[in-house]
């Protein structure tokens, strides 16, 4: 059985003290592994070849496990964002859209450019976008995450252009750990409870060991109603101001009458009055979460079995069970609701309303058929918003079962050389269940109404003369099994309507991965006097595959609430021979303590359009003396589309963007944007008109497309650094590193505001086949598809610092910064179009979330005997918005400081006490307007994936080991 002496403890504490700071900081405090010996070698993330240093010539960050234990964290995306490396991406905050996963995003370049390895292996991805769900990964077995930036595609392959973040598994664990962590915020809502258990034993004098984990994990919800900042709906004025209001689609219903009437909405007797948008729009946001629901269930194995040097066979078994629920506001409904599939889909459009229904009030079918110029019982209007809240929420429910088996055998084979090859089979299928949907053929028929005479059948518009209540009424199309909806005024929709116009929907997702490897190395081929010289050589095949089953409903687009979309299936398969050296050139000589250069490459033969490609990359490591060091790496990297991006089927997104010809610039007599405007269907009476751009009015939905035809995207990353661990002053290090990325033939959709700019402010006509328009002149439909038509370059620079030194005999304090400075974030939607988003420093439309040009982690951490103190400082800087043609609410979101404190203590050398509270000062989310209420936003009027929605929260973590 293994003990945990206090020494032990105190390594760790020293260790948390200085995470996230450079690896040769870290080689200075603790070894790689945690039994590393001085002359073991050891395998560094970003390399395949085991060297007896960890310093390496690309910059390397390393988050230890301790980090989550002094955070309360059992989920790793919210240790992981905290990195000024990382940007936040999707987490426990998303409801819209959500799905209940974690992912990591490097330098702000996607998700689907991190590669997220597990003992340097790929893991399994949750969906078609080949990303990492990190839900999956167990938190307790974590040892460290090694996080290296930069594209390592001659390393690992495809998807590593922003970098690679490997967590590291702790191995041949040995004895019997308990860990329970709860949590809650100072509100008495957001609980957590993490439970897990794991047990490990040596067997055979050593040469096998098995470890078996087991977790669970139940996060409650949090509505934004519990929130002051997220429990209204913020619109944005787009002069300053904003005001609390929400969606035009509306549960009382709002209609725009023909021929001037105006916009109305109903009473609940049926009557109608002038619809005000600041005062009538519906207020969506507080039965939104705020912080979605969560139950995850893991169980994990570790096997190894040393039948002699050459011959370790090995497994690693992983199955998670992950269910999170999702619940949305209920289905809104407008003439721009998308129905139908593919490039024929289109909205809803127009619907007659039935002048003389009972529906209505007197008055109001008054005025109605004085509307009614041709008599035949109908108005029709062009648009309308309604909302069934008759109907429910919208809830869905995703249930994901992933598994994960990796077969492997490693050994010694003489002369120096190891060889390790595995087999990976992994797959995630989650079943996606939805409620609260409108079928969207039964709306059409059950919206209008009509008299139909009980004696002979006919129906009409117009009521029957001498028919008790002018006669029965019913659907105007006659079928039978229809039932007229009352969606005219608040409450009247009844119950056999609501079911009738309700629907649920099914939605299949599988994905699976397949890899085959195996790399020889040798870490000692020659030894040019100052070192052995590494080598790697190796061979890889991959297969991804993966698939959506809409049912039927959502496969037809006959349904409103959670957007439909078409199936998705697809597969490609990639084969690679990859190498890799590293040679010490020079070693305890004069000015030349250490010289090293490093080269890498990969040919990759892929299935489809991306064909042969070839990436590489080389570097070099130099310390005049010791102590004090200078690195660089050029690297040529390439991210294969994933198959999401190949094959999507026709699917809905709503945007939000700002349609230019509703601005004032429109209107201006003879403007070369009026009349691009004209020629795409906009009326001159309605240039420069708010009806094209209220929000509260008009909210197209965008068709998204996958493309099979598309191409790599190709990268060029280098870097160059210094390292300083001066032997005067000893457990001090610092690094600062440089990092230049481009990347050409950038995979994306163009997206709703670009679109606008490149077909009418730039003039390109080819783009504009993109909208159509209604016959007011509102855009009411726009057709996106993947492109490789996109560049970006971003570069900055990373600095970090850490000290660790005794006070007394018994007293210890470690310190450490990791700091990064972002120079320039330039993405070009459309190569060759003189549009390109400056976003350092910026958020918005065009950007996205902020990308603050500072980000910083600090943690000080003060250990004595049996007890630590550790407190920790994040610091996002001030951002601004990205279009200076338009004054938003937030035109400026000033830098946000969240202060953590932890305390544990060694109770005994089997239990461990940690307590602690994550943003002490209680900081508030800066408030913008979403892009579809006319800001610069996104979900909660806020982004909740970089800035702290929870407030203050506190944890506490009993540790129980054997």
């Amino acid at each position: 059985m293994k003990v945990f002496s206090r020494l032990a403890i105190l390594r760790a504490g020293v260790a948390a003290g200085a995470t996230l700071i450079a690896t040769a900081a870290i080689a200075q405090e603790v070894p790689q592994t945690a039994d590393a010996e001085a002359n073991d070698t050891i395998v560094v993330t970003g390399s395949r070849i085991a060297r007896p240093e960890v310093e390496q010539a690309s910059p390397i960050s390393v988050v230890r496990s301790e980090e989550f234990t002094l955070r309360g964290q059992t989920n790793v995306e919210n240790v992981l964002n905290s990195m000024p490396q990382v940007t936040g991406s999707t987490s426990g905050a998303d409801n819209n859209p959500g799905g209940g996963v974690a992912t990591v995003n490097l330098r702000n370049l996607g998700t689907q450019r991190t590669l997220v390895l597990v003992d340097g292996r790929r893991y399994m991805s949750y969906d078609t976008n080949q990303v990492v769900d990190l839900n999956t990964i167990p938190s307790a077995l974590i040892e460290r995450v090694d996080v290296v930036t930069g594209g390592r595609s001659a390393v690992y392959g495809s998807d590593a252009i922003a970098g690679v973040v490997n967590f590291v598994l702790k191995q041949d664990f040995e004895g019997i750990e308990l860990n329970s962590t709860y949590g809650l915020t100072d509100k008495g809502d957001g609980q957590y409870w993490d439970v897990n258990g794991t047990i490990g034993a040596n067997f055979a004098d050593g040469r096998g060991n098995i470890v078996t984990h087991i977790g669970y994990y139940d996060r409650k919800s949090v509505y934004a109603s519990e929130r002051g900042f997220a429990r209204n709906a913020l619109v944005d004025n787009r002069d300053g101001t904003a005001f609390f209001g929400g969606s035009g689609s509306v549960p009382q219903g709002r209609v725009t009458l023909p021929n001037g009437g105006g916009v109305v909405d109903f009473g609940s007797d049926g009557s109608i009055t002038p619809y005000n948008s600041a005062t009538d729009a519906y207020n969506y946001a507080p039965v939104n979460f705020l912080q979605v629901p969560q139950k995850r269930f893991i169980i994990s194995t570790m096997a190894r079995y040393e039948i002699s040097d050459a011959f370790q066979p090995y497994l690693h078994g992983t199955f998670v069970n992950n269910r999170v629920t999702g619940e949305l506001a209920p289905t809104p409904i407008s003439n721009s609701t998308p129905i139908g599939t593919g490039l024929d889909a289109s909205g809803l459009g127009p619907i007659r309303l039935h002048v003389n229904s009972p529906f209505f009030a007197p008055s109001t079918q008054a005025t109605f058929r004085a509307l009614d110029t041709d008599g035949d019982g109908y108005i029709t209007t062009s648009n309308y918003g309604f909302r069934t809240a008759g109907i429910g929420p919208r809830t869905q429910v995703d249930e994901r079962n992933a598994f994960r088996i990796v077969s492997g055998m490693k050994g010694d084979i003489g002369g120096d050389w190891s060889y390790d090859g595995y087999y990976m089979y992994a797959r995630t299928k989650n079943t996606q269940r939805q409620t609260g949907n409108v079928n969207l053929a039964n709306f059409l028929g059950s919206v209008t109404t009509a008299f139909q005479n009980p004696t002979t059948g006919e129906i009409s518009g117009n009521p029957f003369a001498g028919v008790a209540g002018g006669g029965n009424l019913v659907c105007a199309n006659g079928v039978a099994s229809c039932v007229p909806a009352n969606l005219f005024g608040l409450g009247n929709l009844s119950a056999d309507a609501a079911n009738y116009l309700a629907l649920g929907a099914t939605n299949i997702e599988e994905y699976t991965t397949q890899v085959a490897s195996i790399a020889f190395t040798n870490s000692n081929l020659f030894d040019l006097g100052a070192g052995g010289v590494g080598v790697a050589l190796g061979a890889e095949w991959r297969k991804e595959a993966g698939k959506t089953d809409p049912d039927q409903n959502l496969a037809s687009g006959n349904v409103a609430g959670f957007n439909p979309g078409a199936a998705t299936q697809g597969d490609y398969s990639v084969t690679e021979f990859f190498g890799e050296v590293n040679v010490p050139l020079l070693a305890d000589q004069p000015f030349a303590n250490r010289l090293e250069l490093n080269g890498a490459a990969r040919y990759s033969k892929y299935s489809n359009a991306v064909g042969n490609v070839f990436t590489w990359s080389a570097g070099g490591l130099y310390e005049p003396v010791q102590g004090i060091g200078f690195r660089g790496q050029y690297q040529k990297a390439i991210r294969g589309p994933s198959v999401y991006e190949l094959y999507l089927g026709q699917t809905v997104s709503f945007d939000g963007a700002e349609d230019p010809c509703g601005t004032a610039a429109a209107a201006v007599a003879g403007s070369a944007l009026g009349a691009a405007c004209i020629a795409g269907g906009v009326p001159a009476s309605q240039l420069g008109s708010s009806n094209l751009t209220d929000s509260d009015l008009v909210n197209p939905p965008t068709t998204v497309l996958g493309n099979a035809n598309l191409r790599e995207e190709k990268s060029t990353t280098w870097t160059v650094g210094g390292v300083l661990t001066p032997r005067a002053l000893p457990g001090f290090s610092a690094t600062v590193d440089y990092y230049n990325i481009k990347i050409d033939g950038y995979i994306s959709r163009l997206g709703q505001s670009n679109l606008f700019q490149a077909c009418y402010v730039q003039g390109l006509s080819q783009y504009c086949d993109a909208f159509s328009r209604n016959d007011q002149g509102q855009v009411d439909r726009i057709v996106d598809t993947n492109l490789n038509s996109g560049g970006l370059k971003t570069n900055g620079i990373d600095i970090g610092v850490a000290y660790s030194f005794s006070i007394g005999a018994d007293s210890k304090i470690a310190l450490s910064f990791n700091g990064s400075r972002l120079l320039k974030y330039d993405f070009t939607p459309i190569v060759g179009v003189p549009l390109v988003n400056e976003c350092a420093g910026r958020f918005g439309n065009s950007c996205g979330q902020p990308t603050p040009k500072w980000k910083h982690a600090a943690r000080a951490t003060y250990m004595n005997g049996a007890f630590t103190f550790s407190t920790a400082w994040r610091y996002l800087g001030s951002v601004r918005d990205d279009n200076d043609d338009v004054t938003f609410f937030l035109e400026k979101a000033k830098a946000q400081n969240y202060f953590d404190f932890a305390t544990s203590f060694e109770a005994s050398d089997n239990f461990t006490l940690t307590g602690g509270v994550n943003n002490a000062f209680d900081k508030k989310p800066p408030l913008s307007a979403s892009a579809q209420n006319a800001g610069n936003g996104e979900q909660s009027n806020t982004y909740p994936n970089v800035y702290d929605v929870m407030g203050r929260s506190f944890f506490v973590t009993g540790k129980l080991r054997f």
